[in-house]
């Protein structure tokens, strides 16, 4: 007997079919021939940047309130860029469902190599999921956070708690607008946690965004994180830049 949740999928592929981002093809967002197009992303160190096997945080690089490791599988380039842009500003939220499943396919293809840190991490009880919070008037005006949808879609695939743990205190300028340096000001001290949720900090965080580029963003998160209770924090985005 089909599942209620197969005849959803069937009833929104009718009402919204989907378009491959590449060639246009219907049936899925990124098709079959496209798909060998698509580049998967080298493993970094989020803090210097460099090749880290498993995407931990080099020894060296790990003093302070730093993140401890990062996942990301896809470079942010062609179709995925594309698709990317379609979530944040076309609002296209299923086409994340397509993205993960084809970056935790990649993971547990390579489970003992290096994806093995990363899924090491996330089985323990006593990690939880969190996301980069938006500044609540641009939120309001959006009328979505990309990065809590992202948190709550992998929360739901691996049953893991997906809490909002950090406010956005200001408003600032773009990112994408800033060089690395502008990018660290830009964003400092513009985070903190969420009254009332510094009992839940205990433990181990993975922090969600859509795209990692320089780490100024998931950086400043960590620290509000760590400087609250929180033992390891763990990144996690769809893509980064090349």
């Amino acid at each position: 007997m089909a599942k209620l949740a197969d005849f959803k999928d069937l009833a929104l592929d009718i009402l919204f079919p989907k378009f491959c981002a590449g060639c246009g093809k219907q049936g899925k967002y990124i098709c079959g021939s496209c798909e060998l197009f698509i580049s998967e992303s080298s493993l970094i160190c989020p803090v210097c940047g460099k090749v880290s096997f498993t995407g931990e945080t080099h020894f060296n690089c790990n003093r302070g309130y730093k993140l401890d490791g990062l996942t990301s599988v896809w470079d942010y380039e062609g179709i995925i860029k594309k698709l990317i842009k379609n979530v944040k500003y076309g609002g296209a939220f299923d086409a994340i469902n397509e993205l993960l499943e084809k970056s935790f396919r990649v993971i547990i293809n390579d489970s003992a190599g290096r994806f093995a840190s990363f899924l090491q991490f996330m089985a323990l009880d006593n990690t939880y999921i969190t996301y980069v919070p938006m500044f609540f008037k641009k939120e309001k005006r959006r009328g979505f956070n990309q990065a809590e949808i992202i948190a709550k879609k992998i929360g739901k695939k691996i049953n893991k708690p997906v809490i909002g743990l950090i406010d956005k205190i200001r408003e600032t300028e773009d990112q994408a607008s800033l060089n690395k340096e502008k990018r660290k000001v830009n964003l400092k001290d513009n985070f903190k946690i969420l009254q009332g949720q510094v009992p839940n900090c205990l433990g181990q965080a993975l922090v969600v965004d859509d795209v990692f580029t320089t780490g100024a963003t998931m950086q400043e998160c960590c620290k509000v994180l760590k400087k609250a209770g929180a033992k390891k924090v763990w990144g996690f985005a769809l893509a980064k830049t090349v």
